[in-house]
C-alpha cells in the first residue's frame, strides 16, 4: 500500500481553506464595514498617540456643570443637621506659651547647662565622671 502524499496534502489544504472561509465569514458578520473595503484605517501618526484624547469645549462645560452640582449636593449633606454628618469642628487655635512659662523654661535650661559645665570641668580636673559617681 502506497501513501499518496499529494492527495493527503490536498485534503489538508481543503480543510484549512474551509476553516479560513468560515473565520472570514464570522469576521464579516462582526464587522460589516470590512465587506465593502472602506474600513477606516488609522494613520501611523494617530496610531502612535498615547494617553487621553482632548476634551471639546462642550465636554469641558458638561463636566464642569456636573461637578458643581456634585459638590453642591455634597455640601448640603455635610451641612445637614443629622448627627455625625456635620462639618468638623474648627480646631482650637493654640495660644502659645505665656511669659511666665517661657521664663520658667529658660531658668530650667540655664540650670541644666550650668550643671553640665560643672560636670565637664570636674571630669577634666579629676578624670572621673561626676554623674556616675
Amino acid at each position: 500500500m502506497t501513501i499518496d502524499m499529494k492527495s493527503l496534502a490536498r485534503e489538508g489544504a481543503k480543510a484549512r481553506l474551509w476553516q479560513l472561509e468560515t473565520e472570514k465569514n464570522q469576521l464579516l458578520v462582526a464587522f460589516p464595514d470590512l465587506r465593502d473595503g472602506t474600513s477606516s484605517h488609522v494613520t501611523s501618526q494617530e496610531g502612535s498617540r498615547r494617553g487621553r484624547r482632548e476634551m471639546t469645549a462642550a465636554e469641558r462645560r458638561s463636566v464642569s456643570v456636573r461637578m458643581k452640582r456634585y459638590w453642591a449636593e455634597r455640601r448640603k449633606k455635610i451641612d445637614s443637621p443629622k448627627p455625625g454628618l456635620g462639618r468638623p469642628k474648627a480646631s482650637v487655635k493654640r495660644q502659645g506659651i505665656s511669659a511666665a512659662g517661657r521664663a520658667a523654661i529658660a531658668a530650667a535650661q540655664k540650670k541644666r547647662w550650668a550643671k553640665l559645665r560643672r560636670e565637664g570641668k570636674a571630669k577634666a580636673k579629676g578624670g572621673q565622671d561626676v554623674r556616675n559617681g
